[in-house]
């Protein structure tokens, strides 16, 4: 899986550390081959994207799109807006909350989920793997 990430200029988002947790996803979970675009947006964007997929008029954190294994298998949009503010809330760097929530968006788009209890651990314990136990221990 190839990750390119757009719009970090525009939001000035050192990606550089996060290679080696995309390596990290690579080798907890099987995944797709292809492109997987992970797309830095501010809160009215991804309120627009939550509102017309999800039918909440809300900013979120995380969206992601999954298209199947073909030349590109999915999108994680992160609110950068949002995620300053939680990293704040949760007292850590903001690069820790966007690894956090691109790693969350990317099991999402792997086909994970939390909606069920015994999908919300496996998710987690994955997480965990990949992230750490301080990263992930953070509220999904």
């Amino acid at each position: 899986m190839e990750v390119k990430y757009l719009n970090q200029e525009e939001f000035k988002v050192d990606v550089k550390h996060f290679s080696a947790y995309i390596k990290k996803i690579d080798k907890a979970i099987e995944v797709m081959n292809g492109i997987l675009n992970v797309v830095f947006v501010n809160d009215k964007y991804i309120r627009a994207l939550n509102k017309a997929y999800r039918g909440k008029d809300e900013p979120t954190d995380v969206l992601s799109f999954s298209y199947g294994p073909e030349d590109l298998i999915g999108e994680v949009y992160v609110s950068v807006e949002t995620a300053g503010r939680q990293a704040k809330e949760y007292k850590h760097p903001l690069s820790d909350e966007l690894i956090r929530l691109i790693v969350h968006g990317i099991l999402h788009v792997h086909g994970y989920d939390h909606e069920k209890d015994e999908d919300y651990k496996l998710m987690l314990e994955v997480e965990k793997e990949v992230l750490g136990k301080d990263l992930a221990d953070i509220v999904l």
